[in-house]
């Protein structure tokens, strides 16, 4: 079985204070995700981390709001070529 996250080389520290004891030999796939869960900072120890699954959970949550923004610009303008213009 392929792990999906692999530790660069060394011993390191994931959470503050603790002594840096993990390492690729001793890290489990799901004490990898509890860990990247509780402390994101220590992406950055792994080799890689896998891709998400799904495009709908990439989407960040300024591009969500983006795309409503779009759409209520949309919406205002078809509201607004309805209306008769008067001096």
């Amino acid at each position: 079985m392929t792990k999906k996250y692999i530790l660069k080389p060394g011993k390191h520290q994931f959470a503050p204070g603790s002594h840096p004891a993990h390492h690729n030999d001793n890290l489990t796939d799901p004490e990898a995700e509890w860990y990247l869960e509780r402390y994101p900072h220590i992406a950055t120890l792994f080799e890689q981390t896998p891709e998400p699954e799904s495009k709908e959970s990439t989407q960040t949550e300024s591009s969500k709001k983006q795309s409503v923004k779009s759409t209520q610009k949309s919406v205002q303008s078809n509201n607004n070529e309805d209306l008769s213009t008067t001096n």
